[in-house]
């Protein structure tokens, strides 16, 4: 799940170090590998923990990328921060196509079928290879969601809602 507070947005989960120098692998929560290329300064966080760090290098691979900051140093140094995220400033949040959304804008939505059923709200988001999958939650019921277009027929984030399209069992 991604940790979004007023001021800063999460890109991706601290993975295993990456070396002796305190690099590390991240785990990002967006498709779009090369927003990592141009970035300056990060701040990393596990629960209340954060400390803010300049980038020294990024490399690029398939499905991760590999990060060295200021502010790790050892293998050590990326352990006490491991499973948390790399953040950025809220307001250098690139500008998505239409249709297209952050995670931290849809967690927190009400979801509804289209007929008006309430469902509950959408918690967390799993990232899927083939497409994400909407977490959603009523009290002790909870609902895998599919994010594709046949499931999911409106996204209003004004409004605070998603419609569904659900399949007979989705719901049950």
């Amino acid at each position: 799940m991604i940790l979004v507070t007023a001021d800063r947005v999460a890109l991706g989960q601290i993975g295993k170090a990456h070396g002796i120098t305190g690099a590390f692998r991240v785990r990002p929560y967006a498709d779009d590998l090369e927003r990592f290329a141009g970035l300056k300064a990060v701040t990393i966080s596990r629960g209340p923990k954060s400390v803010s760090a300049a980038v020294q290098w990024v490399r690029l691979a398939p499905g991760h990328v590999v990060m060295q900051t200021d502010a790790l140093h050892s293998p050590e140094d990326v352990q006490v921060w491991l499973g948390g995220d790399i953040e950025i400033d809220a307001n250098e949040r690139v500008e998505l196509p239409e249709g297209q959304f952050f995670h931290d804008q849809i967690v927190g939505l009400a979801v509804e079928t289209v007929e008006g059923k309430k469902v509950g709200t959408v918690v967390r988001i799993i990232d899927g290879l083939a497409n994400d999958v909407y977490v959603c939650q009523n009290g002790d019921a909870e609902y895998m969601i599919p994010a594709v277009d046949v499931f999911i027929k409106l996204i209003d984030l004004k409004g605070g809602r998603m419609i569904i399209d659900p399949i007979p069992g989705m719901l049950d």
